[in-house]
């Protein structure tokens, strides 16, 4: 049930037997020279809706903005900062607690607000006693998609082969293959290290982390080839995924609340 789309007396009905509620996090912001700059905000609310869909969950609008400092380089982005973020999430979630929701599961497409979610969900509990879960989108895809890709670098990195895929399936109208070309890199910063997807600094046996911005190492704003994409492992990617996501709230609405009680 998208809570958007009914009066608010479902909703009202919907409390008196559920508690949980979905809230998808997303992005606007530069996704290669190939898909538009809402593209992650598509693949966000859709997956939200599915999963609410499939499990009989509430969901909530999408966030449109999120703390995307990295890509402010590429015309389009929109960024605001963590605080900004995380008080905003705060306050409509915090309404949203009072009205009796007390199960937040996040629907999350970007690293950048992993902190603030976290805050969110911490902040939550110690007000209203409510439990806050997150999941990581393109995470899902890349451990349950279930298909091989044809690039070998990083094919599930940032606007590459998944990606792009599963766009070709959800939102074609957002692809433009006649520009997607593979990515210029640019070379590491050092001759001792290796550049690994994202920020990741690589080097002897372990990694730092480098908060480069991405036109740093990748001035096209990919990290890898998004040619061999197609919509049918774009299909198949996000059918696995979905069914994976219901299947994770379904089991988060049922999970048994925390005691927070130290031995």
């Amino acid at each position: 049930m998208r809570t958007d789309r009914v009066p608010y007396a479902d909703i009202r009905a919907y409390l008196e037997i559920h508690e949980t509620v979905i809230v998808p996090i997303g992005a606007t912001e530069c996704y290669g020279p190939h898909l538009a700059t809402g593209t992650e905000l598509r693949i966000c609310e859709a997956y939200a809706t599915e999963i609410g869909e499939r499990a009989g969950i509430a969901v909530v609008p999408v966030v449109p903005f999120n703390y995307s400092h990295m890509f402010l380089d590429y015309p389009g982005t929109c960024s605001v900062e963590m605080a900004t973020l995380e008080a905003y999430v705060l306050d409509a979630c915090d309404g949203l607690a009072a009205q009796g929701f007390r199960r937040f599961f996040f629907v999350n497409v970007h690293n950048g607000s992993l902190g603030p979610l976290e805050g969110v969900c911490r902040t939550l509990r110690r007000r209203h006693g409510s439990m806050g879960a997150l999941i990581d989108v393109f995470s899902v895809m890349r451990d349950v998609g279930g298909v091989a890709f044809e690039t070998n670098s990083a094919p599930t990195a940032h606007a590459a082969e998944m990606v792009t895929s599963v766009a070709l399936h959800l939102c074609p109208e957002l692809v433009f293959m006649d520009r997607a070309k593979p990515p210029l890199i640019s070379p590491p910063p050092s001759p001792k290290v290796k550049a690994l997807s994202g920020n990741k600094i690589a080097f002897g046996g372990s990694h730092f982390i480098n908060f480069a911005n991405m036109a740093d190492d990748s001035p096209m704003g990919l990290r890898d080839d998004p040619l061999p994409a197609t919509a049918a492992k774009g299909e198949r990617i996000w059918e696995n995924a979905v069914a994976y996501g219901a299947e994770a709230v379904g089991i988060y609405a049922t999970m048994t609340p925390p005691t927070g009680a130290p031995a």
